[in-house]
C-alpha cells in the first residue's frame, strides 16, 4: 500500500508538471535536411477516412518558422486520386503568402503570412457540390473543384506526403498541434499532438493513429539536455561550478582559469599570478557555496588551495608531487563540520571502499574508515542529506583487485557521518532496462520529492531518478548522446537553485592528455519521461474500429522491436567498423559477413589519436561533417558547397597556396561568363563560410589571386592530416596514420575528373605503404586483416591482401572462412580481367609476399 501511495504521489508531481508545460506540438523537419530527412504525418495511418457524403472540416492551428517559408504544408487525396493542397508560395519583394491548390488551380490567400506565431487553418469542402472554403489566419477563400462531387474517402498527409504517386519535393517549415476533423456536425478525430508515442501520436477520441517519419515533438525540449559549451584542453582539467554566481570553473593549471557562464557563448580567461594549485591530476576542484570559495585539493598529500578573486592568486604554495590515488572518486562538501567527504576510487589497479574525511579550514589529521559493507569500487555517485551520506552504485569487485572480474553495481547505501554506521538501503539484481550503466560522480537531492536525480552513462548519457525506497531507476531526459570511449571520463552534475537548471558535465580525455569538457542543460525539477508518453487505451465504439486499431498497435509494436532489433545490431556492428576502420554498414571487400566478423576477433586496442565526433570534416569513407556540437551537419552542404569544399580542401592539400580563382570558375562555373563565375563563386563562398563557422576554428582565404582553406587547433580534416603525415614520414607517426587510412576510402561517391585525380594519387600512395606494412614481421596477425581488408577497398581484386587474409585465416584454423574469401576475389577477377584467377587456393596459402 505505501509502495502504491508513493507513485501515486510521484505521479500527481509529474502531472502536476506536465500540466505547465504548456508548448507542444509537431515540428516538422524541412530544407536544409535533405529530402529524406523530411516530417511527414499520415493521419489516420495513411488509411482513407469515409466521408459518408457529408461535409468534412480539417482545423488545426499553424506556427511558421522562418527556416523554409516554402512548399506543402497539407495534401488531401481523394479515392479518386484528386488533391487539395496547402501551401507556400512567393510574391513580390519575396514576400510569401499561402496558396490553396485545387489539383492544378491555385488559388492565392491575400494575406502575407504571418511567422513565428500561432495562426488557426480551417479546411471545409462538401462532397455533394464540390464546395472548398479555407480560412487562413481569419482570411477566407471560396472555390468550387468539381472533382470533389461524389468522393467516399480522403487521405490527409502534413509535411512530405508519402502517399505513393503524389509526393512533393518542397516542405513548408511549421509546426502544428489541435488537429480537428469534424464529419456533419460530429468532431470524429483529435490529434492534439501534446504527447507522443515514438513517431506516432494518437487521437483523444478512439486512438487512431498519425503514423509518422523523422518527427521532432515540440514537447520533448523538456527532456532533452542543450549542449551549451565545448572546449578542448592539451591536458585533463578539473571543473567546478559555483551555484550562486551560475559560472563554471575549469583549470587544467596553476597558470590560467577558465570562467564560463551559462548564457554566454565562450568562456573568460583569468591569468592566475600566483600559488600553487594543489590538485595532481583532473577532479580534484570543487566550488563551496557556503564559502563563496573556489578551492582545489590533493587527497593523496592533504594539500588544498583556495583561489583568492582579488589577488588572483592560489592561496596554497605547495606543488603536489605523489601519484593520484583517488580517480573517479566520488567527494561532497559537509557544512555541519566544514569537511571534504571522499569514498572510493581507484588507484594502482586497485579499487577502494575507503571513507575519508579532510578538513581543509583547519588542523584536524584526516579520518580514514574502511566501509567493509560495501565493496570496493570507483565511478561511484554521492550526495549529503543532512548528516547521511548516500551512495549509490560504481564498478569494483569484492577482492578490490583490478583484475579480478570488476562488475557494475546497482546499490544504494546511507552512512551516518556522525556515528559511520552504514544501512543497505536496496539492491537491483541483474542488469537494468536498456543495459549497464555507470552514474556521474554526485547527485542532487530534491527535497520536496524525496528523490535522487543522477547523470548514467545508460544510452551515452541519461538523467535517472531513484529514491531510498525502491531498488528502481526511472528516466528523466532522452539521451544526450555523448561519446563514452576515452581513457579517462568524468561526468557529473550540478544544480542551479536560481537558475532552475541542471546542468551536466562530461570531461574526455585520450592517453595522451588531449581533452574536451562538454557542458549540458536541463530544465529543474525534471519531466519523467514516461509522462511525455502517450498511454494508448483500447478504442470502444466507432464504427467497429476496436478490432483494426488493436492490430495496429500490434504491429507497430512489433515494428518497433523488429528496429529496435536491427538498430542495436546495427550499434553493435558500428561499434565493431569503428575499431575496424570501416564506415558502417560496409564490408571489407573480398569477404562474406562471416569472414569480416571472424577477422576481428582478439582484437587488440587501437589509440584514437584523433577525435571525429565534432569539429571536423572527413573525406574517408564518405564526406561526412560533424560541427562543434557534435551535430552532423553533412546534409546541409549542397552539392556545390560540397564540390567547393573539396576543391579547397584537394588542392590546398597539394599546394598550401590553393587553387587560383580563374581556375576554381573553371572547374565549377564553366557554364557561366566570367562576370557570373566570380558572383556564384563570392555567393557560395560566403555560404561555405557560415556552414564552416558551425564547425569550428576553419578560415578560408584569398591571398594573392589564390584560395586555401585552413584548419585551427581544434578543428580536423582526415585527408589533410593523412598529407601531413605522408610528408612527415616519420615511423613514429605510424599509428596515427594508419587510423586514418583504416577509416575506408577517400570519398567513394563523388565521382567528377578532377575529384578522381586526386582520389587516384591518394590512393596510390596508399596502397604502396600499406603493401610494405604488410611484409613486416613485427606487425600482428590482427593488424594484418585490417590492411589487407583497407587495401581490398581501394584495389578489390589485391593479390597481396588475398594472400595475407587466405594465410591467417588458415593459420588460426578458419579454413572455411578463408575458402569464402579465396572464391570471393577469383569471382570479382574473373569478372574485371576476363580470365581465371590462375592460382589455387593452397598456392595463395604458401606463397610468400
Amino acid at each position: 500500500m505505501r509502495k502504491l501511495l508513493f507513485l501515486l504521489f510521484q505521479l500527481l508531481i509529474s502531472m502536476k508538471l506536465f500540466a505547465q508545460t504548456t508548448e507542444y506540438g509537431l515540428h516538422i523537419q524541412s530544407y536544409p535536411l535533405q529530402g529524406s530527412e523530411h516530417t511527414s504525418i499520415s493521419l489516420e495511418d495513411g488509411r482513407s477516412i469515409d466521408t459518408k457524403g457529408e461535409e468534412m472540416s480539417l482545423d488545426f492551428s499553424l506556427w511558421l518558422r522562418n527556416d523554409n517559408v516554402f512548399g506543402t504544408v497539407f495534401r488531401i487525396i481523394t479515392n479518386e486520386g484528386k488533391n487539395i493542397d496547402l501551401m507556400y508560395s512567393v510574391g513580390e519583394n519575396d514576400r510569401r503568402f499561402p496558396i490553396l491548390v485545387t489539383g492544378d488551380a491555385v488559388h492565392p490567400i491575400l494575406k502575407e503570412a504571418r511567422r513565428e506565431t500561432w495562426v488557426p487553418v480551417s479546411l471545409r469542402f462538401r462532397p455533394s457540390d464540390g464546395e472548398v472554403a479555407l480560412a487562413y489566419d481569419s482570411t477566407k477563400v471560396e472555390v468550387n473543384f468539381p472533382e470533389l462531387k461524389g468522393t467516399t474517402g480522403i487521405r490527409i498527409a502534413f509535411g512530405l506526403c508519402p502517399f505513393v504517386g503524389y509526393s512533393l519535393a518542397d516542405v513548408a517549415s511549421a509546426n502544428l498541434k489541435d488537429i480537428r476533423i469534424t464529419r456533419g456536425s460530429k468532431e470524429i478525430r483529435l490529434w492534439k499532438m501534446e504527447r507522443h508515442a515514438g513517431d506516432n501520436c494518437y487521437d483523444e477520441l478512439i486512438q487512431s493513429p498519425a503514423t509518422g517519419k523523422n518527427t521532432h515533438w515540440i514537447i520533448d525540449q523538456y527532456i532533452t539536455w542543450k549542449h551549451i559549451y565545448m572546449q578542448n584542453f592539451p591536458s585533463p582539467p578539473s571543473v567546478a561550478f559555483d551555484p550562486n554566481g551560475t559560472v563554471f570553473y575549469i583549470a587544467a593549471d596553476s597558470k590560467k582559469l577558465f570562467l564560463f557562464r551559462p548564457g554566454s557563448s565562450h568562456a573568460d580567461t583569468l591569468r592566475v599570478k600566483g600559488g600553487e594549485f594543489a590538485a595532481n591530476f583532473p577532479n580534484q576542484m570543487i566550488f563551496i557555496p557556503q564559502k563563496d570559495q573556489l578551492l582545489s585539493y590533493n587527497l593523496n598529500e592533504n594539500l588544498y588551495s583556495a583561489f583568492n578573486c582579488e589577488t588572483m592568486c592560489w592561496e596554497g604554495q605547495t606543488a603536489p608531487s605523489k601519484e593520484h590515488d583517488y580517480w573517479n572518486n566520488t567527494i561532497t562538501y559537509n557544512p555541519t563540520n566544514e569537511s571534504l567527504v571522499s569514498f572510493g576510487g581507484y588507484g594502482h589497479y586497485h579499487y577502494n571502499n575507503e571513507l575519508l574525511i579532510s578538513y581543509p579550514w583547519s588542523d584536524q589529521p584526516q579520518r580514514r574508515t574502511n566501509l567493509t559493507n560495501i565493496h570496493p569500487r570507483y565511478t561511484s555517485s554521492s550526495v549529503i542529506v543532512d548528516s547521511t551520506l548516500y551512495i549509490f552504485g560504481g564498478r569494483g569487485c569484492p577482492s578490490g583487485r583490478q583484475e579480478l572480474s570488476p562488475r557494475n553495481y546497482y546499490d544504494l547505501y546511507s552512512v551516518n557521518l556522525l556515528t559511520q554506521q552504514v544501512n543497505k538501503l536496496w539492491e537491483y539484481e541483474g542488469t537494468p532496462p536498456e543495459g549497464d550503466f555507470q552514474p556521474g560522480e554526485n547527485m542532487v537531492y530534491d527535497r520536496e520529492n524525496k528523490c535522487f536525480y543522477f547523470i548514467s552513462t545508460q544510452q551515452h548519457g541519461v538523467l535517472m531518478r531513484m529514491n531510498t525506497k525502491e531498488a528502481d531507476f526511472e528516466p528523466m531526459s532522452l539521451p544526450i548522446g555523448v561519446s563514452l570511449d576515452a581513457q579517462y571520463m568524468f561526468c557529473n552534475l550540478y544544480e542551479s537553485p536560481v537558475q532552475k537548471k541542471l546542468y551536466a558535465v562530461f570531461l574526455h580525455s585520450d592517453v595522451g592528455g588531449k581533452s574536451s569538457i562538454d557542458i549540458y542543460t536541463l530544465n529543474y525539477p525534471p519531466v519523467s519521461v514516461k509522462e511525455m508518453e502517450q498511454k494508448i487505451a483500447l478504442p470502444k465504439g466507432e464504427e467497429g474500429m476496436t478490432g483494426w486499431v488493436l492490430w495496429t498497435i500490434i504491429g507497430i509494436a512489433v515494428l518497433f522491436f523488429a528496429g529496435a532489433g536491427y538498430y542495436y545490431m546495427r550499434r553493435r556492428k558500428a561499434a565493431s567498423n569503428a575499431n575496424f576502420g570501416l564506415p558502417v554498414g560496409r564490408e571489407p571487400y573480398g569477404a562474406t559477413r562471416e569472414a569480416s566478423e571472424v577477422s576481428i576477433q582478439g582484437e587488440e586496442p587501437v589509440l584514437n589519436n584523433y577525435d571525429f565526433s565534432r569539429q571536423c570534416v572527413c573525406l574517408f569513407g564518405g564526406f561526412r561533417t560533424i560541427d562543434r556540437n557534435g551535430n552532423d551537419i553533412t546534409g546541409q552542404f549542397t552539392p556545390t558547397l560540397k564540390a567547393l569544399l573539396m576543391l579547397l580542401i584537394l588542392y590546398t592539400g597539394k599546394d598550401p597556396k590553393g587553387i587560383i580563382g580563374r581556375k576554381m570558375i573553371q572547374l565549377l562555373w564553366f557554364d557561366k561568363s566570367e562576370e557570373s563565375g566570380k558572383n556564384n563563386r563570392n555567393v557560395y563562398m560566403s555560404k561555405l563560410r557560415t556552414l564552416l563557422e558551425k564547425v569550428g576554428d576553419i578560415r578560408i582565404q584569398n591571398q594573392n589571386g589564390f584560395w586555401n582553406i585552413q584548419f585551427e587547433d581544434g578543428t580536423v580534416c582526415d585527408y589533410l592530416e593523412a598529407l601531413k603525415l605522408f610528408r612527415e614520414g616519420n615511423s613514429q607517426n605510424l599509428d596515427k596514420l594508419l587510423e586514418l587510412l583504416l577509416r575506408g576510402i577517400m570519398l567513394p561517391n563523388m565521382e567528377t575528373d578532377w575529384i578522381d585525380t586526386f582520389k587516384n594519387d591518394f590512393s596510390n600512395t596508399t596502397i604502396d605503404l600499406l603493401s610494405r606494412l604488410l611484409k613486416r614481421e613485427d606487425i600482428s596477425d590482427v593488424l594484418k586483416l585490417k590492411i589487407a581488408d583497407t587495401l581490398f577497398q581501394h584495389d578489390y581484386i589485391n593479390e597481396e591482401a588475398l594472400c595475407v587474409k587466405c594465410n591467417i585465416l588458415c593459420k588460426q584454423g578458419k579454413k572455411g572462412l578463408a575458402k569464402i574469401v579465396y572464391d570471393a576475389f577469383c569471382k570479382e577477377y574473373q569478372a574485371s580481367m576476363g580470365a581465371e584467377y590462375k592460382y589455387s587456393l593452397m598456392e595463395v596459402i604458401a606463397r610468400e609476399l
